[in-house]
């Protein structure tokens, strides 16, 4: 008996280490016409605070000094506004080895409107368009079911939002395989003198495992961005001169892909943002997918 089932555990060791070497492909697996549908989670989840130096800009657009409160304070409330929208996902099959992408607002329920009240009417108003701004499509680009992007005229930062949750690895991967993203966090113009920078992109396959009779792949996201150096203020915004300058944001997320299904089962992640200088911030945000 003892040597039966010293055999059984050493043929069920061979099937699992077979299992974890072998190479699988983590494709979009989406019927001709049907729509795969994802709630899309981009909530803070600490207190943030996010504080412009606005410096000269706003003494250049005004006379008055007190437009950068009120636009601190319209930031403030907007911001407000817009975590209390939920956002949905639909991947839909356009045939031709093409997913199509397309992320919309969706007001949560029983959510009371942004209180004005410490606005003056103008600025009142100016909310309310902000508001209607932000409704309906935010997002429309595509994949291919093999995992890369397929929209590359997309602006950088959807294109970021579509690498972080839609993208896969374009060829076979097997335990321990690693890729990069097409994703650029960071962009600065010519007012920016770099004097050091670091990145880290890569994804890896960290596990294979049964589910439900479905083989799952376990992904794990490290993304870092970093930069540190000098922003000269253009003329416009006057006499701000020289500001010492850092930027670094991190991504961290695990997710399980069913490869025979093609499609999440489960996402997670973590996005923080660390700054100083032309811009003090100090951000962190959940970023999930819910299968509906």
């Amino acid at each position: 008996m003892r040597k039966i089932l010293i055999l059984i555990l050493g043929l069920f060791t061979i099937t699992a280490f077979g299992q974890k070497s072998e190479k699988v492909e983590l494709n979009w697996k989406i019927n001709s016409g049907d729509t795969l549908s994802y709630q899309t989670v981009m909530t803070e989840i600490d207190t943030s605070t996010v504080k412009f130096n606005f410096g000269g800009l706003f003494d250049a657009l005004s006379d008055s000094a007190e437009n950068t409160d009120k636009a601190q304070k319209l930031f403030k409330e907007f911001n407000k506004s817009f975590n209390n929208i939920d956002f949905v996902t639909h991947l839909t099959n356009k045939k031709n080895g093409i997913i199509d992408i397309v992320m919309q607002t969706r007001p949560k329920e029983n959510v009371e409107d942004v209180k004005t009240d410490t606005l003056n009417e103008k600025m009142a108003e100016m909310m309310k368009m902000m508001q209607s701004m932000s409704q309906g499509v935010m997002l429309r680009g595509s994949v291919y079911e093999t995992g890369g992007i397929h929209s590359f005229w997309v602006k950088s930062n959807q294109k970021n939002l579509i690498a972080i949750f839609f993208e896969l690895p374009q060829n076979p991967v097997k335990v321990g395989d690693s890729w990069e993203l097409e994703i650029n966090l960071i962009a600065n113009d010519q007012n920016f003198e770099c004097d050091s920078a670091y990145k880290v992109n890569k994804v890896t396959l960290t596990d294979l495992k049964s589910k439900n009779n479905e083989t799952i792949a376990v992904l794990k996201y490290e993304i870092v961005e970093f930069v540190d150096g000098t922003f000269h203020s253009p003329s416009f915004m006057g006499k701000g001169g020289p500001t010492k300058t850092m930027m670094k944001f991190n991504y961290q997320a695990v997710a399980e892909f069913s490869i025979d299904k093609g499609c999440w089962v489960s996402y997670d992640g973590i996005m923080s943002l660390e700054a100083s200088g032309i811009m003090t911030s100090n951000i962190k945000k959940k970023f999930s997918l819910i299968k509906e």
